[in-house]
Order: structure tokens, then sequence, then C-alpha cells
């Protein structure tokens, strides 16, 4: 909804408000309302437009005293803590917004975030966009480069995120209590576990890191998104002037040639992620050259688009067990050998989702292994 101006500026005159004051108002609201963001003059303000209590958001954003159940820990209002194994060892700290601030981030990231425009390249974390279409610009090619970017989310500090609500626009002390709501700290043993040649690199200390964009909170993407943007339409540009093919997709930097194409050298790549504070994962940079397998976000680019083989047969094959020799069998057999959910239902679910997913990418392997998962008896 646009910003009434009209009716601002009538009651701003009724209430004797200076001239300036209502032109400098005018003049703020008219920048945000022309760039399709929502006019929040303050916190109270932002309040208001969610319909939460102001001492609540306050309290969010550390100012405890003002919120009535400040006996209460300040952290219990803001996330749940958990960890997830990593396959090349160590673990992810998981942030689970509480139910109320889960509310309040969604707000902020239907209402203000997802307004922002990102460039074509950025794939990950928006809507009516996959992997595939992160994948489709590379297919064919002579030659894939695959550059991954170390720590996304912990490297994006609660600093710079105020800078990116201070870009849409927002004042300074708004934008300060937006990326204090937006962002978290990690718990100290989290930072005390990361490799010391880690923690150099990106330039912390485990005893005083700064508050992150947390995974688990349903802003982090999209705000990592909008803080890679200017990194993302460099890229873009450059992709201009030597011909190569570009796309992101979260983490993952994907570049490509086709024919005379030429790629970016690997120091003029680093140099841009840098000056955009992000930091080279030097482990995960990969050239893959035609004749050799070429996979971009998981999918096999070679010759079109398409999942692997290998994981098609294995779904394939709990297909053929399933009618073979019955669900209870099947699951059996592969109990304590797989990762998939144990019992019928969830084991249903599972399957399907894993079928629609193929199909997604590649209809007719999907739609033959659905005829099969069709056949399947579930009460046997």
């Amino acid at each position: 909804m646009s910003f009434p101006f009209n009716q601002f500026i009538k009651q701003a005159r009724e209430d004797n408000k200076s001239q300036e004051f209502i032109e400098a108002t005018v003049f703020y609201a008219q920048k945000l309302d022309n760039l399709g963001f929502p006019v929040i003059f303050s916190i109270e303000h932002l309040a208001m437009l969610m319909g939460v209590q102001s001492d609540f958001l306050r309290h969010l954003i550390g100012e405890r005293k003002k919120y009535k159940y400040q006996d209460e820990p300040y952290k219990s209002f803001r996330y749940n803590y958990f960890k997830l194994k990593k396959r090349n060892g160590g673990y992810r700290e998981i942030m689970s917004p509480s139910k109320d601030l889960k509310f309040i981030q969604k707000w902020i990231l239907i209402n203000i975030l997802e307004k922002h425009h990102l460039t074509d390249s950025c794939t990950g974390f928006r809507k009516g966009i996959s992997i595939k279409d992160n994948a489709k610009p590379h297919e064919n090619s002579e030659v894939v480069l695959k550059v991954d970017l170390l720590r996304f989310f912990d490297t994006i500090t609660e600093k710079r995120v105020f800078t990116a609500f201070a870009d849409i626009g927002y004042r300074k002390n708004l934008a300060v209590s937006l990326a204090k709501i937006t962002t978290a700290q990690h718990k100290k043993q989290y930072w005390k576990s990361m490799p010391r040649a880690e923690l150099k690199v990106i330039g912390y200390e485990a005893e005083n890191a700064p508050s992150v964009l947390p995974q688990g909170a349903p802003t982090s993407p999209a705000l990592a998104n909008i803080l890679a943007n200017t990194m993302d339409y460099r890229f873009e540009k450059l992709s201009e002037k030597l011909g190569f093919k570009y796309s992101r997709y979260a983490d993952d930097l994907t570049f490509s040639i086709r024919g005379d194409q030429r790629l970016p050298s690997l120091r003029i790549i680093k140099q841009i992620i840098e000056e955009e504070k992000f930091v080279v994962n030097e482990k995960k940079i990969q050239y893959l050259r035609r004749g050799s397998k070429q996979y971009v976000t998981g999918l096999t680019t070679t010759n079109g688009i398409n999942v692997s083989k290998k994981y098609r047969k294995k779904i394939g094959s709990h297909i053929y067990y399933c009618r073979q020799f019955g669900v209870k069998d099947h699951l059996k057999r592969i109990a304590g050998k797989d990762q998939n959910p144990q019992g019928v239902l969830p084991f249903h679910d599972w399957l399907y989702g894993h079928i629609c997913f193929i199909s997604s990418v590649n209809r007719h392997a999907g739609d033959k292994l659905l005829e099969g998962f069709s056949k399947i008896d579930w009460f046997i």
C-alpha cells in the first residue's frame, strides 16, 4: 500500500510541524515508496505495522529494561541452538528463532527483503527458481569452474546487515534495529571448534566474534543474496566482456565457457570476492573440463541437465525391491544402512519426494519412476 502522503501532510500541519520537518519526512518516505519498500519511521512504527508490542521489539534488540518480562533470559526469546554434522567433518550450528521472533523475521522477509531487486545470476533462495535454473547456463561447456565461499553466513556480520537496510533507505537508528533483529551470536564453543586457519582468514577471534546471519532464520538467505548482489553484478558485467557464463546458488559460484570464450583468471575472481567482503574456500576450487564429469549444484551438465545416473538408479532400486519383496521387508533390509526415514508412511513420502525432484529435472525419467511407484502395495 502506498504511503498516504496527503493525509500525513495535513496531519503534520495541524500538529504545527515545521515545513522543514514535513519536507524532510516526505522526501524520506517518497524514496522508500518509489522503490516499493514499506515506509517505516521508527521501531515503534515498525511494531505497529507488524501488530506486536514495541517493548517486545526493543527487548529483541537488546533494550531489555523496557520489556515487562525482563527477568526472563534474553536469549530464550530469540533462538534455540542445535548442531548438524557436516559431511567433511565438524558441524553447523543451527540457530532456530523462537515462534515470536520467526513471525517478526517473516514480516521483514515478505515486506522488505523480497522486494529487493537481485541480478539474474542469483538463483538460490528465490521463488520459482531452482537448482536446474542455476545449472542451465553451464550445460555442454568446455570448462566449468566452481568456486565455493567459506562460511558464507558467518562472514555476514551485523554491521554488514546494517548497511543492507541503510542502503535500502531506512534511517540509521532503524537500520541498526533491523540488523539486530536479523542477526545472532553463535555460542563461543562453535567458534572455538572452528579450525584456527578458518578463523584467521575470516578475521575473527573466538572470544570476540560478532553477531552474524543465523542459519535457521527465514531472513538470512535473502539478506545473504542482497549483500552478495554487488558481487553478482560485477561478475555479470565481466562476463559480458569475456563471454563466459556465471551463476551463483547460495555460496556456490559457477563459471563456464564454450568455444572461444574466456574464463576470468582465478586472481581476478578472488579479488572481486574479497573486495565484496567474502572469502574463497581454497579447498573447493574445481576446474571440470569436457570429457570428465561436469556437475553444477548436484546436477550433471555434460549432455544437457540431468540428475546423476547413480541417484536415479538408487531411487529405482527402492521401487523395485518394494514391489518385489514388500515395503516392510525392504525397510527391514535397509535399516541402519541408509538415511531413509523408517516407517511405511515416512518412507512413502521420502520416496515420492525424490521422484518429484527427479521429475522436475528430467520429466521422462520421473514419469517412469512414478509409474513403478504407483504399483507398490504399501500394505505388505
